[in-house]
């Protein structure tokens, strides 16, 4: 059990990452209520990047 935590726990990290260096690629730093990246959930990672792509 332990060791699906840790799976699941590195493939949350890796996918924040991801979207993290896709964020920052598009020139987007800061979320308007001056947040950094490294500050978000998964869940607003992914938000932010939806609503990034879109524009």
């Amino acid at each position: 059990m332990i060791m699906n935590r840790n799976l699941l726990r590195e493939a949350v990290e890796q996918r924040k990452d991801e979207l993290k260096n896709e964020l920052l690629r598009m020139g987007y730093f800061k979320t308007p209520d001056k947040r950094q990246l490294y500050e978000l959930t998964l869940s607003e990672l992914e938000e932010v990047y939806k609503a990034q792509k879109q524009r």
